[in-house]
């Protein structure tokens, strides 16, 4: 049989922290190269890892021309082209019979709710109305994301197909001992992932030391600089973006995880934390399976509760302990040599199955 070949997507430049981008470099790596063969592309320097790997072709993006140059390889005759986007070069794509773009299957993976998507401009409406619904699979991350693609767009979602976590490169210190516990946030510097609850939460627990690390967004990094200069809090510390080695180190050295957004999929930092041993504080509205409440950490119905359980966490090192123990032991189901075996049985069921 004849290998399975794919078209990924999204860019998988060395200094590209977009979760999409690292999931995608994740499975390429571990789909077997006697099977498969991934296209990826990069615009300045591809992950290094990506390189010489005998199944894994690599193409650069020409600085002008973009579009013309992925619809063109589009039509390379791939089996699977894989994580749809809301580009022009995708919507041109979608938008030709069945037959021109034979045999490729057009596979969305839906990873956070529609909801997320807040205030687009015309085009970007019009690519995503032109673009999503048009796709052949969708595979979600999570059941909670495959309800909202089946009410969202009436689409059923044909595979769930969790993302994952290198539990060999992120992995716990040997020792947490802090006189005052740390607690970390990471994420986008925007409002509507919840950062600005930290600052309420360092003038409520004097005792512990709270960082936000994450770009900033929209301006929304400069405001909570101004509230944390005007109340004079010092446990509390903006440390804008870092790379993924100086986040696993940031991740040894915490005690707690919280993430006080309420919109999301399987937050891939609830993933790293919760590998290198710390216990992780969420909002249970989209119901992600990386924290088991009251195990490996709280899921929160409120912002009461979840400052009630960041209370509980930051009195009791021992409790700490056993949450962050439990949670390094869950992500074993997690683990990306684990997970990517999911994608590879789902690729070759959907290179199997005839063009619409």
């Amino acid at each position: 049989m004849d290998r399975v070949r794919i078209l990924f997507l999204p860019g998988v430049d060395a200094d590209n922290t977009n979760a999409q981008s690292l999931n995608v470099r994740e499975i390429a790596l571990r789909l077997d190269p006697g099977r498969f063969q991934s296209t990826l592309w990069y615009e300045h320097d591809p992950d290094p890892r990506l390189r010489d790997r005998p199944a894994i072709r690599l193409l650069k993006l020409p600085s002008h021309g973009k579009t013309w140059t992925i619809f063109r390889e589009m039509l390379s005759g791939y089996d699977i082209i894989a994580y749809m986007d809301y580009s022009p070069a995708t919507y041109l794509f979608l938008h030709l019979p069945h037959s021109a773009r034979s045999p490729a299957q057009a596979v969305f993976h839906a990873e956070a709710p529609s909801a997320q998507f807040v205030n687009p401009s015309t085009v970007l409406r019009f690519l995503y109305g032109g673009t999503f619904p048009r796709c052949d699979v969708y595979t979600a991350i999570t059941e909670f994301v495959a309800r909202d693609v089946c009410n969202n767009i009436k689409k059923r979602v044909n595979f769930i197909l969790p993302v994952g976590v290198d539990t060999k490169a992120f992995t716990p210190p040997a020792e947490r001992e802090h006189d005052s516990p740390v607690v970390l946030f990471v994420g986008t510097v925007i409002e509507r992932k919840g950062p600005q609850h930290l600052i309420d939460a360092a003038g409520r627990f004097p005792n512990a030391f709270f960082r936000i690390v994450g770009a900033g967004r929209e301006g929304f990094s400069g405001v909570l600089q101004q509230r944390v200069e005007q109340s004079g809090l010092k446990n509390i510390s903006l440390d804008g973006p870092k790379t993924q080695p100086e986040m696993l180190e940031i991740m040894r050295e915490s005690d707690i995880f919280i993430l006080p957004s309420r919109l999301e999929g399987i937050p891939k930092v609830t993933l790293e934390a919760a590998a290198t041993g710390l216990p992780c504080i969420v909002f249970r509205d989209y119901e992600t399976p990386s924290v088991i409440d009251g195990v490996t950490g709280f899921q929160a119905g409120t912002v009461e509760e979840m400052m009630q359980a960041l209370e509980r966490l930051i009195a009791d090192p021992s409790l700490r302990g056993r949450m962050g123990a439990a949670a390094r032991k869950h992500m074993e189901k997690f683990d990306w040599d684990f997970v990517s075996r999911q994608w590879q049985s789902a690729y070759l069921e959907i290179a199997a199955k005839p063009v619409r």
